[in-house]
């Protein structure tokens, strides 16, 4: 690689570094502005609409007007389906502890059961953001076709499961990267990944 195109590279790397931590920072602003619990579905919903513009290869779309026109125009509706999935997570939550109190085959069995439903509702969460912004459907179908998509591809969904718990706990390893980079890259790498479920699962449909 001669001069020019080390300094291309290192401009590359530099800019995209750049741009990950401006949308981050986006991130835990808006989340502050919307008081935290209200702030933090939209400020997500908004961050992976910035992603899928990347991911798309709109790499030169703007960030704060993206990023800004999802926060508002789905601040209301986001937050009613984040509220559901909290909901939800703090009945799994309830269950699982309730459930480890005994020890009888029983309570071992619903224990088992609750950890396999849990898995799934980690993966249906996984999807949600990048099928709420890139698709168009009713309030509730966003959870119906987010579960569907996670099942259709059961390696792909493993897969991305994995690797964001890798990076996640990587990342907590410098606690200044997590800060800085932890929801930015882990949207990215989950979009990603739900783009090519997407394209491909629609490939498969008009064969």
């Amino acid at each position: 690689m001669n001069t020019k195109g080390i300094k291309g590279f290192i401009y590359r790397i530099t800019e995209l570094v750049m741009q990950f931590a401006y949308l981050q920072l986006l991130w835990i602003v808006f989340t502050i502005v919307g008081l935290g619990i209200f702030g933090i579905f939209p400020s997500t919903a908004a961050m992976f609409s910035v992603a899928r513009k990347w991911v798309m290869g709109a790499e030169d779309a703007p960030v704060f007007k993206t990023f800004w026109q999802t926060y508002k125009t789905e601040f209301v509706k986001v937050n009613g389906l984040g509220l559901i999935f909290v909901a939800m997570g703090w009945l799994l939550y309830v269950d699982y502890h309730f459930f480890t109190m005994g020890d009888s085959v029983g309570s071992s069995l619903l224990k088992i059961v609750t950890i396999f439903i849990t898995y799934f509702f980690i993966t249906t969460a996984i999807y949600f953001f990048p099928i709420f912004v890139h698709f168009h459907y009713r309030f509730f179908d966003y959870v119906k076709y987010s579960f569907l998509y996670s099942v259709a591809s059961p390696l792909r969904t493993a897969g991305i499961f994995i690797i964001s718990c890798v990076i996640y706990f990587l990342l907590l390893k410098v606690p200044s990267l997590f800060l800085i980079f932890s929801g930015s890259i882990i949207s990215y790498i989950w979009m990603w990944y739900v783009y090519l479920t997407i394209t491909k699962t629609q490939a498969a449909k008009k064969k």
